[in-house]
């Protein structure tokens, strides 16, 4: 019983690296995004940037832009 035990945790352990992994890079595609937008990724955008999007990582949500002055 406890070869089926250690096989178990050892496939629920690449499980959730593997999730951890995919949702990495997904953070990282959404930053590249942000940069294409001539924005950066902020916890809170200042006062004189506009909120364009989501960077939808823990530490930086918001994707913030400078406004342009007419």
């Amino acid at each position: 019983m406890s070869g089926a035990m250690r096989i178990f945790f050892l496939v629920s352990a690449a499980l959730i690296l593997l999730a951890h992994i995919f949702s990495a890079h997904g953070a990282i595609r959404r930053r590249m995004q942000c940069q294409k937008m001539d924005g950066h990724c902020e916890v809170e955008c200042l006062s004189f940037e506009d909120k364009v999007g989501g960077c939808r990582a823990e530490l930086t949500p918001l994707c913030c832009k400078k406004r342009k002055n007419n």
